[in-house]
């Protein structure tokens, strides 16, 4: 009798995780196509209709399009760019991309996101670079 308990204990414990994880799917799935869109660049018509007012305000063509010729310029051609962290706030979605490049062996590109029902929109976006080291000599002279 207790085997059958736990085992039906255990049978509605994966079946709930189960839904809980399928509603988030959609929502995740939606939020990483934004950002693949978002960072690819391309028509700004398209990338602004998924952006939050906002952004919108802050985030006109000319922003975007000179976003994007920083990229190409400072990173070069992206190589590696994975969804590494997912952070699910009580009114917002932030994800966080592990970015390699030609140029820049590592680097860090965060998306926010708002949810308004299942549909997210991107409310903000921000580059995380390494920090750079200082050279022996400057580090021996400020501790001195």
């Amino acid at each position: 009798m207790k085997k059958i308990f736990m085992l039906a204990v255990t049978v509605m414990m994966l079946a709930v995780s189960a839904v809980c994880s399928a509603a988030n799917g959609k929502v995740l799935d939606a939020e990483e196509a934004i950002a693949e869109k978002f960072i690819s660049g391309g028509d700004y018509k398209a990338v602004s209709s998924l952006m939050s007012a906002d952004m919108q305000q802050n985030w006109n063509e000319t922003v975007y399009a000179n976003m994007q010729e920083q990229i190409a310029k400072t990173f070069g051609k992206l190589t590696t760019n994975r969804l590494r962290i997912i952070q699910k706030l009580d009114d917002a979605d932030v994800l966080i991309y592990q970015v390699v490049s030609e140029k820049i062996p590592t680097a860090r590109f965060v998306y926010v996101f708002v949810v308004n029902g299942e549909k997210p929109l991107l409310k903000d976006f921000t580059l995380g670079l390494p920090q750079q080291e200082e050279p022996a000599g400057q580090q021996q002279a400020g501790q001195q």
